[in-house]
């Protein structure tokens, strides 16, 4: 049995008016969609949850079957995806750079500027060394990420109540400080942060160009070691996730599958690296496109329903028909991950993300053509979506062999 997930990344939406009043899925001309909607069982699914509602990387953890609510944060992953190697010690604290008022008050009374004023790397990278070398331990070291920072900090004082930088911007900073237990051991860092960085050299050259200076770290989302558990032992399958995002990478990694970039490689060629993948024995591929969700939350609806049909022509319709001829037995499952609202610019997780699953071995009636609508006419949902690889992937019992006949009657 092979296994086909294409991860149509925020291709979910709500209507749009310069769409005639649809959503780019019901505006875009996908015959490869709708063929095997209709023949697949087809729901909707929520990918995001209440304690993440709006950020891909949960979206991206519950479509590999891990739950995001597991995870205190997510700043552990960002840091093992750039190359830093974590012990069980260590917490992990995103690192913000912000902009607070600065006419001589005490600091819990400055206001939040700004709580996320663009920086270069380059810019990133001077402040971090220069907190290094003035708040830096040998317990206590920060690190530069894609675009902000991040601070690992061995044995770490436990029970500190962190807020993020958005919950304070435009007001007076006191209520927002850390709390609990290891406040004390924390709030120094802020303080001393402040007088480090106010008059670094990369604050006046900000001045002098008219831009705000990055005065105060911002400490928020702690987090510690990922613990994954290991989806090809767990699911008996070989597996590969191809990709272009650094999130997803570290997540398959940690899940024991093979990761392939996918950075500049076009539509054609992302299908072409699924069936080689296939064609080397490979039982479960994963392919994750975010063509969709880029023009989304750029605004471009035009865009996003060119994607979706670049997607059916490019990559959905080759797949499919390398599977229907490589002499296997197979399921395709298209997911939407999570919807990326246009008007927005943004992912939501109160909208439900529409999918379908196709079993060569059991035809099924849908609802075509593929959309948010269409799929929830199903009456199928199923609100924790990591779970969903239990109804694709259906293990034998213990000591059993699944014989053909079980394994079609599978969803």
């Amino acid at each position: 049995m092979k296994y086909f997930v294409l991860l149509c990344d925020g291709a979910a939406d709500r209507k749009i008016q310069s769409l005639s009043d649809k959503t780019p899925l019901e505006a875009a001309s996908k015959p490869t969609f709708n063929m095997l909607s209709y023949r697949s069982f087809n729901g909707v699914i929520s990918n995001l949850t209440k304690k993440y509602p709006a950020d891909p990387k949960a979206m991206y953890l519950s479509v590999l079957n891990c739950s995001p609510d597991e995870q205190s944060a997510f700043s552990a992953f960002d840091a093992a995806g750039a190359g830093i190697e974590l012990t069980d010690e260590d917490t992990v604290y995103a690192c913000s750079f912000v902009t607070l008022s600065e006419e001589g008050e005490p600091y819990a009374e400055k206001k939040m500027e700004d709580c996320a004023a663009p920086a270069s790397k380059e810019e990133i990278t001077k402040l971090v060394s220069a907190l290094n070398k003035g708040l830096g331990t040998k317990i206590k070291k920060f690190y530069v990420l894609d675009g902000s920072g991040c601070l690992i900090w061995k044995r770490a004082p436990e029970n500190t109540e962190l807020y993020a930088p958005s919950e304070a911007q435009g007001e007076k900073i006191g209520d927002f400080l850390p709390a609990g237990d290891g406040a004390a051991k924390v709030m120094p860092l802020y303080e001393k942060s402040f007088e480090i960085l106010n008059d670094h050299p990369v604050n006046v050259k900000r001045r002098e160009r008219g831009e705000k200076p990055l005065n105060s770290l911002w400490l928020w989302a702690s987090s510690k070691k990922p613990e994954i558990e290991n989806f090809c032992e767990k699911w008996k399958v070989s597996a590969s996730v191809i990709s272009d995002s650094k999130f997803v990478k570290v997540v398959s990694e940690l899940s024991g599958m093979k990761f392939i970039d996918s950075a500049g490689l076009d539509s054609a060629a992302l299908a072409n690296t699924a069936i080689e993948e296939f064609t080397s024995g490979t039982d479960y591929v994963l392919l994750h496109t975010d063509a969709a969700a880029k023009c989304a939350l750029a605004g471009d609806a035009a865009g996003k329903v060119g994607a979706i049909e670049d997607t059916d022509a490019n990559i959905l319709a080759p797949v499919y028909e390398y599977l229907c001829g490589c002499g296997d037995q197979f399921k395709l499952l298209v997911t939407t991950g999570a919807p990326a609202l246009t008007e927005q610019k943004a992912y939501t997780a109160e909208d439900r993300a529409p999918f379908f699953m196709y079993n060569s071995q059991r035809t099924e009636v849908g609802y075509k053509p593929f959309s948010e609508n269409n799929a929830k006419k199903s009456g199928f949902y199923l609100p924790e979506g990591y779970k969903f690889t239990s109804f694709m992937i259906r293990l034998p019992e213990p000591d059993k062999e699944e014989t053909q006949q079980e394994n079609g009657q599978q969803q």
